[in-house]
């Protein structure tokens, strides 16, 4: 049975790139006519791939992922790239657009301002031996039996969000993991590990900002009290080392997968943290050439909707890419942050952004915060866009997928900005595509009445 289910969630139909082709040209024909989105279904356009957990995408968790049959879809068109080319993805996430480039024949760069992310995505888009894997596997296992002394990792609160005995296994394993001499395989665990630390912690499994659990918001003899109860009550009791031993177990054998598919010499870059100056190497200051890139697929992020760096903080805590106290500076770098000093936002500041600063300004009236927020996240999107213009070759194509939002209980048109954006720096839109969110990964808040986004833009530009 679970052959079977690999072989449907990595066979792949008998379509050309030409069937994709002729799909956007009439699409894009459809849309010229009428001037209005065009409904589709990317998950129906790709159905080969069932549920996203192909190679090795499902290495580790992450708020809000790119569909990858949107990449799928857009790599396999002959029009839009050919094998050999660089597609760039700015806001690259854990690396969905990356490893689906390669693995189509196309090389990637990529950048996110996530450290956990760009972790994630370096080693899912890394062909790593799996008998190398296995053997280091073996050396953190005996490790583990035999570590007596151990620092405990600098994770943000983390005796509120683990029980004791918790924190001395994850910690035994970051010790056994750490010893580890090979980089990539030392990585690769790694990554098991804050996947792991995020499974066997106090926070709700059902939300990507970290809430702990807390069986008293519910009423006495309730369903919900009674599941929050036995949750808390398996992790009292949960074996941690068996837990990462089956992460790892898996995403070995996701690895092995993804070396099976990757037939040529592709590879991908995790160039850099930063969307709005794009550069290869932060170091020497070089950046990514001029008119260099034929195709870039990429997703912005949503202005307040979903909080990565918090999303994060314990798998960045537990992996050692960020003490507790540099939380809040890699929060400040990241677009579509929401804390600011109350003197920033004291008055209204205009973005330039067509149709845009007349929405602001009624937000502001209600809320200066979130005016400000929104805002500073336009502004900020401009200095991207204007870096993808620059990259792109002439001719050359970019997929831009993004969602509005919703502002103190009003729509914010945040998709229809962002393509003004693009058109201002020379871009030519093409085609619009729409498509529902059947996940619910983008819920703004908590509570079952929450402005939820249920729909998507994808925006095809040519410069």
């Amino acid at each position: 049975m679970a052959e079977k289910k690999k072989q449907r969630a990595t066979s792949r139909p008998n379509s050309t790139t030409q069937d994709f082709d002729i799909k956007i040209k009439k699409w894009s024909a459809r849309y010229r006519e009428t001037g209005r989105p065009v409904k589709v279904d990317f998950r129906s356009q790709v159905g080969w791939l069932r549920n996203g957990d192909r190679a090795t995408h499902l290495i580790h968790p992450y708020p809000a992922k790119l569909l990858p049959h949107i990449a799928i879809f857009f790599l396999s068109s002959a029009e839009l790239s050919q094998p050999g080319d660089t597609v760039l993805d700015s806001f690259g996430g854990t690396g969905t657009v990356a490893l689906e480039a390669i693995l189509n024949g196309r090389n990637a760069i990529l950048f996110d301002a996530n450290p956990l992310a760009r972790l994630i995505a370096r080693i899912k888009t890394t062909p790593i031996s799996p008998r190398l894997l296995r053997v280091g596997l073996a050396r953190i296992k005996a490790r583990y039996k035999e570590a007596d002394n151990f620092l405990i990792r600098d994770v943000v609160n983390i005796n509120y969000w683990f029980y004791p005995h918790v924190i001395k296994k994850l910690s035994r394993l970051a010790a056994a993991i750490q010893a580890e001499r090979n980089k990539s395989v030392r990585e690769f665990f790694l990554i098991a590990l804050a996947n792991c630390a995020r499974k066997v912690s106090l926070a709700d499994p059902h939300l990507s900002v970290p809430v702990r659990v807390n069986p008293k918001k519910y009423k006495l003899g309730t369903k919900e009290r009674r599941q929050a109860q036995d949750y808390l009550s398996r992790l009292k009791r949960v074996r941690v080392a068996q837990k990462f031993f089956e992460i790892s177990d898996l995403n070995i054998k996701r690895m092995e997968e993804m070396s099976a598919l990757l037939s040529n010499t592709s590879r991908a870059i995790v160039a850099g943290s930063d969307a709005r100056n794009l550069f290869c190497d932060q170091t020497t200051g070089k950046r990514v050439r001029s008119n260099s890139v034929r195709l870039v697929i990429t997703s912005p992020p949503y202005v307040g909707a979903q909080k990565y760096i918090r999303s994060s903080y314990l798998g960045l805590g537990w992996a050692g890419l960020a003490l507790a106290d540099e939380l809040r500076t890699l929060e400040e770098n990241s677009i579509g942050r929401e804390h600011y000093p109350v003197k920033s936002y004291a008055k209204f500041s205009p973005t330039g952004v067509k149709g845009a600063d007349y929405r602001l300004r009624q937000i502001f009236r209600k809320n200066k915060l979130r005016s400000h927020i929104a805002a500073t996240y336009l502004r900020d999107m401009k200095m991207a866009c204007q870096e993808l213009a620059r990259v792109l070759k002439p001719g050359g194509y970019a997929v831009v997928v993004v969602g509005n939002n919703y502002i103190c209980g009003a729509p914010f048109r945040t998709a229809k900005y962002i393509a003004n954006i693009m058109c201002s720096f020379g871009l030519r839109l093409r085609l619009h595509l729409v498509d529902d969110i059947k996940s619910r990964g983008l819920m703004i808040k908590r509570n079952k009445t929450a402005n939820v986004i249920t729909q998507e833009s994808v925006f095809l530009f040519q410069k």
